[in-house]
């Protein structure tokens, strides 16, 4: 569809209810998942925790190159950076987890404002070769930090470090708002522009949309929801080091998951990671090989036959069950 004929069809009010709809929808959800702490172990309150840390995760890499079509791989850079920036404060600081949780939220904006100069001046291969560059001098970097602990890395204060409960409540927050900011981006003229961008940018640009502003914005939003990730996996963890916390198994994970989803949708992302972590990784950790097979089986099969996602899938389906079902005059 061309920029032209997507803004014809740009329907505020209904988008607005949809905005609306989806952020009611998905803080009642996180409401509900926060208070549902008795029905599940601490075993599983783990998990869970795990699998909304990677709905955020994949939702900030989405936002990027589903919305904004720029594709990153540097994600890991946004995330180990919160996790750090949340560790140092609460390991050399009297803050809590809450302001380092912050904290973590803000170095991934500004290490996302600094990165733009350079790398939106980038465009396709070169753009995500850009990242990876990025990703890998912050790796190496905190390597040589000793304040930062080096290649040993570090561990937070036990008694500064919440229960597994209260991560728990934590995830539910964290995935909560990347979900918000997706469906607020979705279905607001800021991100019908920002689309418009991705699909024809010299169109979007000859109808008076700032190429740069736009990528900018996205990269910013998407480095803080990354950042706030990265803060929340740091207190799940406690200890981490920088090979694994900057390494590119973050990017690999967000980007398999967004694809395998749905990308450029609200849902996909989530059900991506749903479908990765949860039913691949989670429930086939004893096969670990067969497991990166079936992961990347899938992968192939979607890009080949399913290119818009799982969840496009799942909307289809749905939909060709209903107009069975649906009587006939």
């Amino acid at each position: 569809m061309s920029v032209v004929s997507r803004w014809d069809h740009w329907d505020p009010t209904r988008n607005r209810r949809r905005a609306l709809g989806g952020t009611v929808l998905f803080a009642v959800l996180a409401i509900v998942f926060a208070n549902s702490i008795s029905l599940f172990t601490l075993a599983q309150l783990s998990v869970l925790t795990s699998l909304l840390s990677f709905v955020a995760l994949a939702q900030s890499w989405n936002i990027l190159a589903g919305f904004a079509g720029q594709v990153s791989l540097g994600t890991s850079a946004f995330v180990g950076s919160g996790a750090y920036a949340a560790g140092l404060l609460m390991l050399h600081t009297d803050v809590g987890f809450g302001p380092a949780m912050a904290g973590a939220t803000a170095t991934g904006v500004v290490l996302a404002a600094v990165l733009a100069l350079p790398l939106l001046r980038l465009r396709g291969d070169y753009f995500a070769v850009g990242t990876l560059a990025a990703a890998l001098a912050l790796q190496a970097w905190i390597i040589n930090w000793d304040f930062a602990g080096g290649s040993t890395g570090i561990s937070l204060p036990l008694s500064a470090a919440p229960t597994p409960v209260v991560v728990f409540q934590l995830s539910c927050l964290v995935a909560a708002v990347a979900m918000i900011a997706a469906c607020l981006i979705r279905y607001s003229s800021f991100g019908n522009r920002l689309r418009a961008v991705r699909d024809n940018e010299a169109a979007a640009v000859g109808l008076g949309v700032s190429a740069f502003r736009h990528r900018l914005a996205a990269l910013v939003i998407s480095g803080g929801l990354a950042g706030l990730a990265g803060g929340l996996l740091a207190v799940q963890q406690i200890s981490f080091e920088p090979t694994g916390m900057l390494g590119m198994g973050w990017t690999v994970n967000a980007l398999v998951m967004t694809i395998v989803g749905g990308i450029g949708t609200v849902f996909g992302p989530a059900v991506g990671a749903i479908i990765v972590y949860y039913l691949l990784t989670e429930k086939l950790q004893d096969y670990e090989t067969l497991s990166i097979v079936i992961e990347g089986a899938l992968l192939v099969l979607v890009v080949r036959f399913a290119p818009q996602g799982v969840w496009a899938l799942m909307v289809r389906g749905l939909r060709f069950l209903v107009g069975r079902l649906r009587p006939t005059s």
